[in-house]
Formats: structure tokens, C-alpha cells, sequence
């Protein structure tokens, strides 16, 4: 039966070579190719080659280290490789190790952004309600348009709109006129513009007072509607 070889293809620069081993199934001969560590070629086409002959004959002349193909011519049976190949271009020792492509950077990313401080805004006294009143009169008007107008294009994530009345007056009455005002003034910035994800509006009655309710002076400070409000932009 004719033999056929299969070429493993590898791009081989021979230079020189000259005879390394010799024996009665193989013969090996060292080869200078450009670029790389000493290379050497085994054929084993002989008369009497055996069974692995040529990558026997690899070893013994690699020794202790490991035999690396370059090419490798190898025979076959039917459409089928043997395994076996007959002519064998390698070096000895420790395989290249390959390139590992380092990923891409990845963008950084975008930050969140940053809230805004807290903003506040405090009706305060006699001049913004009417005695018993949660009707704004024009100065309270004129001091909410003066804040809608200094953030223009701003959106609020929360307003809190919170009412307080002096000590005068029962519990009752008092709690009922602190949320009327904060209510009144959330529907006056919230027909006028406000942007705000969330409005809240709560009367707190005479608690939570900032002056004494002993004095006439500390009764005015106490009568006020409070807005807090905060901004992501």
C-alpha cells in the first residue's frame, strides 16, 4: 500500500542544518531558524521505522525537557492520521505562553447626581394672613413668586410645606388654621409652576414654636408657614 503524508502547516526558515542523531528508524539533524531558540528536525521514513519512532526520538534528544512541535508531517490510513508522524520540526523546552489581550477599559459609570442642599423659605408674621385667615395676601404672594422665580427650571424631588400658629386660641382651632395655610400655599406654588416630584402640606398647630408665646413679637414669629424643599439639579 502507497503512503501518504498530511502536512501540518507551520511557516519553517531553514538556514543550515547539520546531522544531530542517527539510527536505524529515524534521523535528526539540528536546523537555525530566524527568530527562534535552537530547532531541531527528526525523519523517521525509514525501512524499519516503528510505532512513535519520531517523537521517541524527540525525547531522547530533549531529555529532561518538553518536546514543542513546529511542524509535523503525519502519516495516514484510509482518510484517517495515524498519529504517528514521520517527520517532525520542534524545539525543547517550556511552550511560548500566550498573549492574553487585556480587556478594554470599561467607562467609568456616569456619576449620580449630587442633592442639592435643602432650601428654605419662611412666611412669617402678620403681613402673610388675615387674622384667622389662610388666605395669602399680596406681600405672602409676592415673596413665593420671588422664590419660584429664583429657581426656574429647578425640579424639586420634596417640598414639605409645614403651618404653625401661635398659642392663641383652642388646640383644636389651631391645628385646623396651620393646615389650611400650608395647604393654601402648596396649591399657589403648585398652580404657578412648582416642580416637584412630591408636595406635602401639615398643619402643626402652636407646636414646635421658635420665639415665646409671651410677648406680642414672639406670638408673630410662631404665626408662620415653613417650606423646605430639596433639589437634585
Amino acid at each position: 500500500m502507497s503512503k501518504i503524508l498530511i502536512a501540518v502547516l507551520a511557516a519553517v526558515g531553514v538556514l543550515s542544518a547539520c546531522s544531530t542523531d542517527t539510527g536505524p528508524t529515524y534521523t535528526a539533524y539540528k536546523v537555525n531558524m530566524a527568530g527562534q531558540r535552537d530547532t531541531y528536525r527528526v525523519n523517521c521514513s525509514g525501512l524499519f521505522e516503528s510505532e512513535k519512532s519520531c517523537m521517541a526520538a524527540a525525547a531522547r534528544i530533549c531529555k529532561d525537557q518538553q518536546v514543542v512541535l513546529t511542524q509535523a508531517l503525519d502519516g495516514v490510513q484510509g482518510t484517517q492520521g495515524r498519529n504517528n508522524p514521520r517527520e517532525m520540526t520542534f524545539t525543547c523546552g517550556t511552550p511560548p505562553a500566550p498573549v492574553v489581550q487585556a480587556p478594554a477599559p470599561q467607562p467609568a459609570p456616569a456619576p449620580a447626581p449630587a442633592p442639592v442642599a435643602a432650601r428654605r423659605v419662611v412666611l412669617q408674621g402678620d403681613t402673610n394672613f388675615d387674622t384667622g385667615s389662610a388666605t395669602l395676601t399680596s406681600t405672602a404672594q409676592s415673596q413665593l413668586n420671588a422664590f419660584l422665580t429664583a429657581n426656574n427650571g429647578v425640579r424639586f424631588t420634596k417640598t414639605q410645606i409645614s403651618g404653625y400658629t401661635d398659642s392663641t386660641g383652642s388646640v383644636e382651632s389651631n391645628q385646623r388654621l396651620s393646615q389650611a395655610r400650608a395647604e393654601s400655599v402648596a396649591r399657589y406654588l403648585g398652580a404657578r409652576g412648582l416642580q416637584s416630584e412630591q408636595i406635602e402640606a401639615k398643619g402643626f398647630g402652636a407646636s414646635n414654636p421658635v420665639a415665646s408665646n409671651a410677648t406680642a413679637a414672639g406670638r408673630a414669629q410662631n404665626r408662620r408657614v415653613e417650606i423646605n424643599v430639596t433639589a437634585t439639579q
